[in-house]
């Protein structure tokens, strides 16, 4: 139980420094709220320990990536709201993908009335030995040192085979696929990173569908391995393939006054431009992009679309 405060422990004109400190919002350090209230760091955190009797609020402490313990005032009602929702959408979110046991968030600390619904046309509904498949991976890619996996995948240009792959992370797409990312064992440079969509690894009903690979049996990682960024790789949010491929292409696309609305403020490429004309019109451009990807996506458009221009990346 923290102490009581007392008139002769509290120092007005300490208590209203730190009071206006704190309700700044920011995150302060020991020292930082001992030079805004011209006291001792032990002073502040002695006051600390008394922050609702006598500061009137709630603190909270978090210890940074630097290792340095910082303070700030806790959560207004709204704030918990916020972070109860958000919980929730998480929540949905996963159950739309794995709906299945231990997907669920925990409770929520505070109730909330709000109503969140997920919905994703097209999304694949992953079973329980998917799922399994999932965690592994993921536990594997977490390992250091690192560790390569063995799976069974159907893929669909080369049909089934077994893989050997050195494991990074995961992708989700659009809510709709998760894709397992890692780099093979045959890559000759960590740079050189795969996807294998889950529902096409081969998940037997015993035993475990990724299998680690450790020392003398999964040999070195492909040099680069430790520099190996999944976001580097894959032309995230436009398309799941490098857009350094043959054929990429630059892209232009002019869209008519009454889809201008629907199309800015969205993103569709990390490279994107937008630029409003005369009129109300639209132009995107972004780049470079996969062809048969942009083609498709263009197309979705229809009549919306005044003029596309695709041009190869030189």
């Amino acid at each position: 139980m923290p102490p009581k405060a007392s008139g002769r422990s509290v120092s007005a004109s300490i208590v209203g420094r730190l009071r206006a400190a704190l309700a700044s919002g920011r995150a302060f350090t020991y020292g930082e709220l001992a030079r805004d209230a011209t006291c001792t760091e032990r002073t502040v955190r002695n006051y600390l320990d008394l922050a609702e009797p006598a500061l009137g609020m709630a603190i909270t402490r978090e210890r940074g990536p630097d290792r340095v313990v910082r303070v700030r005032a806790a959560s207004s009602d709204d704030q918990s709201t916020i972070e109860s929702l958000a919980r929730n959408l998480a929540a949905q979110m996963l159950r739309t993908l794995f709906p299945v046991a231990g997907t669920s968030f925990e409770r929520p600390t505070r109730s909330t009335r709000a109503q969140v619904v997920v919905s994703a046309r097209g999304a694949y509904r992953y079973s329980e030995r998917q799922l399994r498949a999932l965690r592994a991976w993921l536990r594997t890619a977490d390992e250091r040192p690192r560790v390569a996996v063995r799976f069974a995948y159907q893929s669909f240009s080369s049909g089934p085979g077994e893989r050997i792959v050195w494991p990074l992370g995961i992708v989700v797409r659009d809510l709709a696929r998760v894709y397992l990312i890692g780099v093979s064992a045959e890559a000759d440079d960590g740079r050189d990173v795969r996807s294998y969509a889950l529902e096409r690894v081969e998940v037997p009903k015993r035993g475990p569908a990724v299998s680690a690979l450790r020392g003398e049996d999964a040999g070195s990682p492909p040099r680069g391995m430790d520099r190996a960024v999944v976001e580097h790789a894959i032309d995230l949010p436009f398309s799941m393939y490098p857009p350094d491929t043959p054929g990429a292409v630059m892209v232009r696309v002019r869209f008519s006054a009454e889809q201008a609305p629907y199309v800015i403020g969205r993103v569709w490429h990390r490279k994107q431009r937008f630029k409003k004309l005369r009129g109300g019109a639209l132009e995107l451009t972004f780049g470079p992009a996969e062809r048969t990807e942009v083609e498709a996506w263009v197309r979705t458009w229809g009549s919306g679309v005044v003029q596309a221009e695709l041009k190869e990346k030189k």
